[in-house]
């Protein structure tokens, strides 16, 4: 039975490895995941980055279920993916266009799902109007 690398032991292994084989890994990491590949795209500095992020982030909150993320909020849930996207953005200097994206984001949210006390509706008022989160 082979025991798997916990995190400490993958980040020394990654830390020792070379940047092209770095850099190698992530491009095929970005390749199967589009969110990943805005995150890289917008850490470059990449204005394109906002347009990847406004249509992944709108067609991921018309997808999106909320009596499913209710029921396994374990399940990996993609839109808290794309909410820490817009984090993300906002922490590469695309602020104004990361509470730009939430606002668009959270007036579909609430055009497709109405009100409710959930955490997304709620990361995207937080998001959308600029405040911190208080915990």
């Amino acid at each position: 039975m082979t025991t798997p690398l916990d995190d400490a032991a993958l980040t020394a292994f990654l830390e020792g490895q070379e940047a092209a084989w770095l850099a190698e890994q992530l491009m095929l990491a970005a390749d199967e995941d589009p969110i990943t590949r805005i995150r890289l795209t917008a850490a470059a500095g990449s204005e394109s980055a906002v347009d990847e992020a406004r249509a992944t982030v709108l067609a991921i909150v018309v997808n999106h279920l909320p009596q499913e993320s209710a029921a396994d909020p374990d399940d990996g849930d993609e839109l808290h993916r794309a909410l820490d996207l817009l984090d993300d953005l906002a922490d590469y200097g695309f602020e104004d266009e990361a509470a730009d994206i939430a606002y668009e984001a959270r007036e579909v949210y609430l055009g497709r799902h109405g009100e409710d006390d959930g955490e997304h509706l709620a990361r995207l008022h937080t998001l959308a109007d600029g405040e911190e989160d208080e915990e």
